[in-house]
């Protein structure tokens, strides 16, 4: 009798001991997995969109023969999009925002626009007033340009998004595009549009 009781205290004892293992586990993985609350350079997403335009790919495959005097730091051709700007940013953290926004012009001049798009958007979270406008431009139908743009076509939400965001970073220009964005949209209203409708709607109560 006492050595069934001793083997069940055993296998509690082992049950436990599993269980107290797991839980350690589990834990450890938790705090390992956490992000450190700091925005990295692969974090960043890029906007979903289709392959880059003929015109971006042209000017890509001139810029990768020229010296690096000429064409700006040297971009490997086998990169995947957005794979330069990330391995800038992870190379220069310590970068401000003009720093950041200027390596966007120079990669948005090689055709590189999801580098171009990465790095705007990077500075523009950090506070620069006209990469959030550079952003905001690339959807607003009155600014478009598919050849500079990483967007397939006009997108009023994302304009307004980014004039916002500029706004906020101080840009004195957004207002007034903003003003603009609106006016657009009460006139698609006027005319039937619900959607317009809707969209004005929300904007109005923000």
């Amino acid at each position: 009798m006492e050595d069934k009781e001793k083997n069940t205290a055993t296998s509690a004892a082992n049950r436990l001991w599993l269980v107290l293992s797991a839980v350690m586990a589990v834990t450890l993985i938790a705090v390992f997995m956490v992000p450190d609350g700091k925005e990295q350079a692969q974090d960043i997403p890029l906007p979903d969109v289709s392959s880059p335009s003929p015109q971006a790919a042209g000017r890509q495959q001139e810029d990768s023969s020229l010296p690096a005097s000429e064409a700006g730091t040297t971009v490997q051709p086998e990169l995947a999009e957005g794979q330069a700007a990330r391995q800038f940013l992870a190379q220069a953290a310590d970068l401000d925002a003009a720093a950041i926004y200027r390596r966007a012009g120079e990669f948005a001049e090689q055709g590189l626009q999801a580098d171009a798009w990465l790095l705007y958007f990077k500075a523009a979270r950090q506070g620069h007033a006209q990469a959030a406008m550079v952003l905001a431009e690339q959807a607003d139908p009155e600014f478009f340009d598919p050849a500079r743009s990483m967007l397939d076509e006009p997108d009023l939400v994302q304009a307004h998004k980014w004039y916002v965001q500029a706004q906020r970073n101080g840009s004195p220009l957004a207002p007034a595009r903003l003003e603009k964005l609106m006016e657009r949209l009460r006139k698609a209203a006027a005319s039937g549009d619900h959607q317009a409708e809707l969209l004005l709607a929300k904007w109005k109560t923000k």
